[in-house]
């Protein structure tokens, strides 16, 4: 197999660390803010800061997509691996690549800003080498698609709550956000303005 390791672009995004990663971690948004990435987002399992989660799309009247493994690096790195075809029968390219990705934030020095790094990994046998450039640009899309959605809902609760209140409305104890306990551990509960 070959391997195909790119880093994308770096994107500075307008917010602090704490926001970024508390987004990433948000549960509640992900169905209904990236509606076209997916029709559904189930949780397999859960063990220790890993989660497996299978994403799905209905076609050809079937339930077809994906399990796949994320795992939360505290305080501000994820990685998505083990991605396999859900129904496993069903003949998908997750049968013979290998996809890896790891997201990391970081802040900007002397401002509220944050850097984000996005590295993609793709394995694939060498007959599929030919569509790389393809495969690896619609991880980016996809991608890309994801963050842009993230950044309008930050600043859509940002008009709605304040700049001093964003971090807040993630960590309400009736919101479901992945590792919280593990979050506050690293970033701490904001005061209320």
């Amino acid at each position: 197999s070959l391997k195909l390791l790119k880093a994308l672009p770096t994107a500075k995004v307008r917010v602090a660390v704490a926001v970024s990663v508390a987004a990433y971690l948000d549960c509640e948004h992900y169905i209904y803010l990236h509606r076209g990435l997916t029709d559904s987002v189930e949780i397999v399992k859960v063990y220790g800061l890993k989660v497996t989660v299978r994403q799905s799309w209905k076609a050809l009247g079937l339930k077809l997509g994906h399990d796949k493994t994320g795992e939360y690096f505290p305080p501000a790195e994820f990685r998505i691996y083990d991605v396999v075809p859900a129904p496993r029968w069903f003949p998908s390219v997750h049968h013979v690549m290998d996809i890896k990705t790891r997201l990391r934030f970081a802040p900007v020095p002397g401002c509220d800003r944050t850097l984000m790094t996005f590295d993609v990994e793709l394995e694939l046998p060498f007959w599929l080498w030919p569509l790389h450039g393809r495969l690896q640009r619609l991880v980016e899309r996809l991608h890309a698609q994801q963050v842009a959605e993230d950044m309008a809902m930050i600043a859509r609760r940002e008009k709605l709550v304040g700049r001093e209140n964003l971090l807040a409305v993630y960590l309400k104890d009736h919101h479901f956000c992945y590792h919280k306990d593990e979050f506050l551990k690293h970033f701490g509960r904001p005061k209320a303005a």
